[in-house]
């Protein structure tokens, strides 16, 4: 993974609109998501998704308890 930000591909990709597609069909609608992410792996600060887009992660530490 680099660890740069770098966007292959229009967003949500192909594999990542599939598995929101299913998710939108076995999950309850009261569980909503604000954007149309589906992360594969995690390095430091960046996130890399299941189509190859690599993320800077600016939502880590969200509604953490430690």
């Amino acid at each position: 993974m680099t660890n740069t930000p770098q966007i292959k591909n229009p967003l949500p990709g192909p594999k990542a609109k599939a598995i929101i597609d299913r998710d939108k069909s076995v999950v309850s609608p009261s569980y909503t998501r604000g954007y149309p992410l589906v992360i594969e792996r995690g390095c430091g600060s960046m996130v890399e998704d299941v189509d190859g887009n690599v993320f800077l992660d600016c939502a880590a530490g969200i509604a953490v308890n430690s």
